[in-house]
């Protein structure tokens, strides 16, 4: 007898790969004696000045929900497709001739047919994984989902079923980092612009990024397992959608003058002389996120690039994860799609190695 979605998020989820942390009582307890004013403020922390282009700070406000330390998820409130289409083209100019002559090309009719019907009908819930090279990317592909699943001419199965927002957004979770939600884009707060199409669930990050903006660790602990206990609940209701950029920090690019400080790594690492050309690093998966990805049992891997001078969007097929060597060999796919299309050479980190490190000190020297 098959798992049903609860059962497979809770066994992955009593599978320890931290330790014991705070209860989610506890955690609660914790949000709510936080100042909700200074913990914003150190949420403001996490923005890099690349945010500064789209995304523009925005301040802190009592009457905003997603501004209370309590909130981790804001329910979908959606829209219609144009304006879900408007807001990507917005964030992406090159929304339509990138990223949907590929998601709308007939080769992938099948792709999505078997989307919705696992959604819709089948109870199976699905990952959707990107590499993390702009902090809108993750959006703008699940964008492209939506308006790919509701175009108007597409129809499902021979009777010829559509699929409309009203009813896919409410299977449509997206996890990104809370500090989108001190951030405001198109004179409109960020988490209302996602809102138009999804479920936002709002993580703090566990990786260099908390620690270079010196988050209280405690809070962060609180706040993520307050999430992951409504992500799991939400999961658990099977036919769900779950969107992530998967490597949890943005990939790391090295321009061609740094190259040759990492050259002897990669003859090491390869086997093979490479060009002192660009290259992309995708970060190791970190254990929570390979836990969604197999409590989700399916991936959908979409390779991306939104840099105008290497533009590319690849969309793999439907794929069954069990344990984490799937989520890691998922990542690898990733890469190797990257560098196919864009001709950059791409490499996912399985873990913290010596050429992540090469490449990590190299970028902090320049």
């Amino acid at each position: 007898m098959s798992e049903s979605p609860r059962d497979r998020w809770d066994r992955i989820r009593r599978t320890p790969s931290v330790p014991a942390a705070l209860s989610y009582d506890e955690a609660v307890e914790v949000l709510v004696d936080c100042n909700p004013e200074e913990f914003y403020d150190s949420i403001v922390a996490l923005a890099r000045p690349s945010h500064g282009e789209l995304l523009q700070a925005m301040p802190y406000s009592a009457d905003l929900p997603f501004h209370n330390p309590g909130c981790i998820m804001v329910e979908p409130e959606p829209a219609d497709v144009e304006t879900v289409r408007l807001y990507a083209r917005g964030s992406f100019p090159n929304f339509d001739k990138v990223l949907m002559s590929v998601f709308d090309a007939p080769k992938h009719d099948h792709l999505w047919n078997e989307v919705y019907l696992r959604l819709m009908h089948g109870g199976s819930n699905i990952a959707l994984v990107t590499n993390h090279g702009q902090i809108v990317d993750i959006a703008v592909v699940l964008g492209g989902v939506v308006c790919a699943m509701c175009r108007k001419d597409r129809r499902y199965g021979v009777l010829g079923n559509q699929a409309h927002l009203d009813e896919l957004a409410p299977r449509l979770n997206l996890l990104v980092s809370r500090m989108v939600a001190t951030r405001q884009a198109f004179g409109v707060p960020g988490v209302s612009v996602l809102s138009t199409f999804c479920r936002t669930f709002l993580s703090i990050p566990q990786t260099v990024s908390r620690r270079r903006a010196k988050l209280d660790p405690n809070l962060t602990r609180a706040s993520n397992i307050v999430m992951r206990k409504h992500l799991a609940d939400q999961l658990a209701q099977g036919g769900q959608l779950l969107a992530m950029a998967a490597s949890g920090s943005q990939d790391l690019s090295l321009a061609a003058g740094l190259a040759h400080r990492v050259r002897a790594a990669w003859r090491a690492r390869q086997g093979e002389e490479r060009d002192e050309g660009e290259s992309l690093h995708l970060q190791p998966l970190q254990k929570g996120t390979m836990s969604m990805m197999i409590a989700c049992e399916y991936v959908l891997p979409v390779s991306v690039s939104f840099d105008p001078a290497h533009p590319c969007a690849v969309l793999g097929q439907l794929t069954a994860v069990s344990d984490e060597d799937d989520c890691h060999r998922v990542m690898e796919w990733i890469a190797g799609a990257h560098e196919r299309e864009t001709g950059i050479a791409s490499v996912y980190h399985r873990h913290e190695d010596d050429l992540l490190s090469q490449v990590r000190a190299a970028l902090s020297r320049r």
